[in-house]
C-alpha cells in the first residue's frame, strides 16, 4: 500500500510538472495583459519606472534586460520567463552560491531578501546552509499535501477520479500553486 501511495506521488508530481512545462494559452495571454497595462507609455517596453509597479520585476530589472538599454522588450522578458520555467531557480541559486560549493549560507542568502527571511524555514536540517537535500525535502513535503489534497475520501489511495482531479486540488483551477504562487 505505500509503494502504491508513493507511485501515485511520484506520477501526480510528474503529471503537474509537464503541466507547468506547457502554460496555458490563457496564461500567456494573461502576462501579456499585465505587462500592456504595465506599459503607461505605450511604447512596448516596460522601463525601470513602470517595472516599479511590480516589486519582483523591479528586483530582477537588471538580470532581465540583456541589452542594458534600461528598457524589458518583449523578447527580453519572454526570454526570462522561459528561463524561469526551464531551470531558472537554479541559475539564480548558482548566483547566490559564491562560493561555489554547491550549497548556499545564511549570509550567501542575503543577498535575497525573500530568500533570507525564509531561511530558517528552508533549511530543513538546520546545517546552516541549503543544499539539494533541502530543496528535495521541501519537494516531498509539498508532494505529500498534494496527496492528502488530492485523497478526497481519505483513504490513503488515489481512486482514478481523484488522480484526474489531483491536479486542481493541489493547485487550484489554473495550475498555480494556492496561496502561494512564484513561492518556493
Amino acid at each position: 500500500m505505500i509503494r502504491k501511495t508513493l507511485l501515485a506521488a511520484a506520477l501526480l508530481a510528474l503529471a503537474s510538472g509537464a503541466a507547468a512545462a506547457a502554460p496555458s494559452d490563457d496564461a500567456a495571454t494573461s502576462r501579456q495583459a499585465r505587462m500592456a497595462q504595465l506599459d503607461k507609455n505605450g511604447d512596448g517596453q516596460i522601463d525601470r519606472a513602470e517595472a516599479a509597479a511590480v516589486p519582483r520585476l523591479a528586483e530582477h530589472f537588471d538580470q532581465i534586460d540583456a541589452d542594458k538599454d534600461g528598457k524589458l522588450s518583449a523578447q527580453e522578458r519572454a526570454q526570462a520567463h522561459r528561463g524561469m520555467r526551464r531551470g531558472g531557480a537554479g541559475k539564480w541559486r548558482e548566483a547566490l552560491d559564491t562560493d561555489k560549493d554547491g550549497r548556499i549560507s545564511q549570509a550567501e542568502a542575503a543577498a535575497n531578501p525573500r530568500l533570507a527571511e525564509r531561511f530558517a524555514e528552508l533549511d530543513t536540517d538546520r546545517n546552516g546552509y541549503l543544499d539539494r537535500e533541502d530543496f528535495r525535502a521541501r519537494m516531498a513535503k509539498r508532494q505529500a499535501e498534494c496527496f492528502v489534497k488530492a485523497d478526497a475520501d481519505k483513504d490513503g489511495k488515489l481512486s482514478p477520479e481523484e488522480f484526474a482531479g489531483a491536479r486542481e486540488a493541489c493547485h487550484g483551477p489554473r495550475g498555480r500553486a494556492q496561496g502561494g504562487a512564484g513561492k518556493s
